[in-house]
């Protein structure tokens, strides 16, 4: 699966990245890492939103440090695929 991670300040993508990884966990990681950020707090409504609408959205509060942007957003691109995550 093709994931693209997005940081976005009032609405504004400030800073993305895509890449191929066959888990949302592990996509999430890579993504952080790139991104230089701290991992979020994932919750059982982030696993649901990526299953449901191959989407979720991170906010300020879902990471322990401290962030300077709005939210960050993980999105699974391309083709939709009737697979389990």
């Amino acid at each position: 699966m093709r994931f693209w991670g997005k940081i976005k300040i009032e609405d504004r993508i400030t800073t993305d990245v895509t890449l191929e990884d066959k888990d949302f966990l592990n996509a999430l990681s890579a993504i952080c890492d790139r991104l230089d950020l701290s991992k979020p707090i994932i919750c059982a409504k982030h696993h649901a939103e990526i299953k449901s609408f191959r989407r979720t959205v991170f906010y300020a509060d879902d990471f322990v440090e401290t962030v300077d942007f709005d939210t960050l957003e993980i999105e699974i691109i391309g083709k939709s695929k009737k697979k389990k995550i």
